[in-house]
């Protein structure tokens, strides 16, 4: 009854209690590792699955063995253990050869037509699809027939024919929405609706899934985190960025050991909003997780290079990603832009007119408006090189409207930081200020701190300004003795695990990393309560691994609470050598804070006050406390 009605973990934990006190017949175990599947178990969903496989083989029903094996092939590759996967669909193929035709073998052609999607034989995948509606259609497999039809559309809209493809996923989505489905296939078909909507850059229409999904309760299943990294994407082309890290980072706790491909997607969401907000390292890091995760996080990645500076490196990602894509009109729409940017930033305009030519070519076969919107942006940035600036001002205003009629603001302000340059240039200073106005209010609401300074400083609003920020600074302490112990190896995965996990934290506590300082970190958060739970938290994921695996580095932690100059992404002023300071008084595992700490968190924390000290360079003695975070 409870996996009928789709509570999963209450079926899950029946299932596992009749398990524990009898043997389970085949169906059963298969029952089992659905609901365990759909409750979010993965590694107990193989298990009950293997089980049912070697009781099916054993009593000789080949079909349904090799149903199971490709149920086991689906969760391995979910998960990213490829050659386990292969092996199982191997074991399919073999049992299913030679056995009548039944829902199995449309099963096994939708698994290697995913494969085949996969691998970019879109061709080929396509007819299998067409393979699996029909074998569905004679063995009356309803599920399996909607899969195929999904499966047409999905591959269409991949490949530019957008309106066919959504028509095809709109008439699979019926049965689902009918209840006519299962899990499995219900699932299915609204995650490839949901990412073509996504991919098409229908946010509107995605959205409408999204809240049709909501809105149905337990009627409408989702894979555990697909919508919630969906979502996430919409959000942030919304411009609604914290709740699209919200979103992205539950996301990615919800598909991690479930699906390393929607992982990805979530690292790729918090990439892409770090790299917004100019906080570069927390990027990269992100952007490198889902590229390990083996999802592109492109434009991304390239466009971060480009902002470091490393313009070689970026025209090289970003060349190797479109070629990737070449046949996936949709993906162009968002790295030609990015192309076209980095290759007028390196001077090639050979690229530039490739690029340029590229995309007016799949603008016109997608008809959207969100690709109007990108081409018109280009051809702005491609006239102005060439020296027409009236055309420019012309292509740039359609690109400001087309974005504001897809409602993303990052982008509009983006076109009107463009079209503000080439009105500049025109003459037309009255304009381009207001263009630069509205970007920049724009840019300040989304929290694109770059953006909104680059803005300020073209309207000369580049004064020096004084900020009031909590300033904390974190080191490893005796890390030259550490490396010296532990081997080059074993200290770059320590290191790499001190990074992940500290610059993890202060995110989540809303802190901004300036800086990386040699084993540490010099970082800024807007309160000081921020600043102190987020140093309480650091120490106590350390003493938390320390306690599990044996080992973690000690980390000292300073504090600091006042006014600095604020310089592009610099922080600098007597305050924050306060707080590094106070930092280097701290012993290992310790955190220490100012007297203006104390006072800005009131009775938060439990502090022991450890009175005034001199602090070099500082002409003043700064009360010193401890914070006992154990």
């Amino acid at each position: 009854m409870a996996a009928a009605d789709h509570a999963w973990q209450k079926a899950f934990e029946g299932f596992r209690a009749v398990d524990a006190a009898e043997e389970l017949s085949p169906e059963d175990l298969e029952a089992l590792s659905d609901v365990a599947f759909w409750a979010g178990h993965v590694s107990e969903a193989i298990d009950a699955r293997q089980r049912a496989y070697a009781a099916l083989e054993a009593a000789g029903r080949a079909p349904d063995a090799g149903a199971a094996a490709l149920m086991n092939a689906l969760m391995h590759f979910g998960r990213g253990d490829t050659s386990v996967a292969s092996g199982w669909l191997g074991r399919a193929q073999r049992l299913l050869a030679d056995a009548p035709e039944s829902s199995a073998h449309a099963l096994l052609a939708w698994v290697e037509g995913q494969l085949m999607g996969r691998l970019k034989g879109y061709e080929q995948a396509l007819g299998k699809a067409l393979e699996v509606e029909a074998i569905a259609a004679r063995v009356g497999d309803p599920d399996l027939v909607a899969m195929g039809i999904s499966m047409q559309g999905f591959l269409r809209t991949l490949t530019g024919d957008v309106t066919a493809g959504l028509s095809l996923m709109d008439e699979a989505l019926a049965s689902a929405l009918a209840g006519e489905l299962g899990p499995l296939a219900t699932a299915e078909v609204f995650c490839e609706m949901v990412v073509s909507c996504i991919d098409a850059a229908d946010f509107q229409r995605a959205a409408e899934w999204l809240d049709t999904a909501e809105r149905s309760g337990r009627q409408l299943v989702c894979f555990p985190g697909c919508c919630r990294v969906h979502r996430a994407t919409v959000l942030r082309h919304r411009g609604e960025w914290p709740e699209a890290h919200r979103h992205a980072r539950q996301a990615r706790a919800e598909v991690a050991g479930v699906e390393v491909l929607h992982e990805g997607m979530a690292l790729t969401e918090l990439g892409e909003l770090h790299r917004y907000k100019g906080e570069v390292m927390l990027a990269e890091q992100a952007f490198s997780e889902a590229y390990e995760k083996g999802w592109p996080p492109q434009p991304g990645m390239a466009l971060l290079r480009l902002r470091t500076g490393d313009v070689e490196g970026a025209t090289s990602v970003i060349g190797r990603a479109v070629e990737w894509s070449t046949d996936e009109p949709p993906a162009l729409v968002r790295l030609l832009p990015a192309q076209v940017e980095i290759a007028i930033a390196a001077g090639d305009n050979d690229v530039v007119e490739v690029a340029a030519a590229r995309l007016a070519e799949v603008t016109s076969t997608l008809g959207s408006t969100t690709a109007a919107a990108a081409n018109a942006s280009v051809l702005g940035l491609l006239a102005r090189q060439r020296g027409n600036l009236s055309e420019a001002d012309h292509q740039l205003a359609l690109s400001v409207r087309g974005w504001q009629q897809v409602r993303n603001p990052y982008e509009t302000a983006q076109a009107r930081m463009r079209r503000a340059s080439v009105l500049a240039e025109l003459g037309d200073d009255a304009s381009a200020k207001l263009e630069l106005t509205a970007a920049r209010r724009t840019f300040e609401r989304l929290g694109a701190t770059p953006d909104a300074r680059e803005a300020a400083r073209r309207l000369g609003d580049d004064v020096l300004m004084h900020a009031t920020r909590a300033f904390m600074f974190t080191d490893v302490v005796n890390s030259t003795s550490l490396l010296s112990a532990l081997g080059d190896d074993a200290w770059n995965g320590v290191r790499r695990w001190h990074d992940r996990t500290v610059s993890t934290i202060i995110a989540e506590h809303q802190g901004t990393i300036v800086k990386g300082m040699g084993d540490g970190f010099f970082a800024v958060f807007d309160e000081p309560t921020l600043a102190v739970d987020g140093a309480i938290a650091i120490q106590r994921a350390l003493d938390e691994h320390r306690w599990r695996e044996g080992f973690s580095p000690g980390v000292r932690i300073g504090v600091h609470v006042g006014s600095a100059i604020a310089v592009a992404d610099d922080y600098s002023g007597q305050d924050v050598v306060v707080a590094a300071r106070i930092s280097a008084l701290a012993e290992a595992d310790e955190i220490l804070v100012s007297g203006a700490v104390v006072d800005g968190v009131g009775r938060h924390v439990t502090i022991a006050r450890r009175g005034s000290t001199e602090l070099k360079g500082i002409p003043a003695p700064v009360e010193i406390a401890a914070v006992e975070w154990r």
